[in-house]
């Protein structure tokens, strides 16, 4: 119990953002950030692929996590940008050795829920990050360590590729029985063309286990 007059001393539950996030590389970040190399090479994986994140000495953490964005769509191929059903779910630690073929993780391979959201806020508003220098410190600590990008489905995208072409087909069975008059054979085509979008959605599906 805190003496009178003295101010009680909140504890952090979290030592630093990137530990938040679920990235351990380092426990306490300093301050003071002078770096004693220019450029950093980051080993980035999204499964067996993989790409170098040139990191500069001058950026800050909003640098960094836009660079992260950028690599990882670079990863996945505009292909999956748009139409994959799933996304970064979360970064996690490995090591960058080339004799494995697919990253070896440091640490827990699975990361809480509560975590993963942190991480996609911090990609998704880089700004916060604005002049900090954590994620700078975390992620070029050591040499031998790289990271990797864990994908995972994503309920917003589901859920638009099932509800638009649903809604399209009723919308379209109520133009052409409107402007047809014919009501059974209207949702008749509507109801062979949400059959067969499910056919194509189930392919979509499918697809996003394989690497391409």
């Amino acid at each position: 119990m805190a003496s009178a007059g003295t101010v009680p001393v909140v504890a952090r539950p979290y030592p630093n953002r990137p530990y938040a996030v679920g990235l351990r590389a380092v426990r306490r970040c300093s301050d003071d950030w002078s770096p004693p190399w220019h450029v950093f090479p980051l080993k980035a994986f999204r499964g067996s692929n993989y790409t170098y994140l040139k990191i500069r000495a001058h950026w800050d953490d909003e640098d960094l996590l836009k660079e992260l964005s950028r690599s990882y769509d670079k990863l996945r191929t505009v292909w999956r940008k748009w139409f994959s059903l799933r996304s970064v779910r979360s970064i996690t630690m490995v090591y960058a050795d080339h004799t494995f073929v697919y990253p070896r993780r440091l640490g827990p391979a699975g990361v809480n829920p509560s975590k993963n959201m942190r991480l996609r806020y911090f990609l998704h508003h880089p700004q916060q990050m604005k002049g900090r220098h954590e994620f700078m410190q975390v992620l070029t600590a050591r040499t031998d360590l790289g990271i990797e990008f864990v994908e995972g489905w994503q309920l917003m995208r589901i859920s638009v590729a099932i509800l638009i072409p649903v809604i399209a087909s009723l919308i379209l069975g109520v133009l052409y029985s409107v402007f047809a008059g014919q009501v059974s054979d209207a949702f008749t085509i509507a109801g062979y063309m949400t059959s067969a979008y499910s056919v194509c959605l189930v392919l979509l599906g499918l697809l996003n286990f394989v690497e391409f």
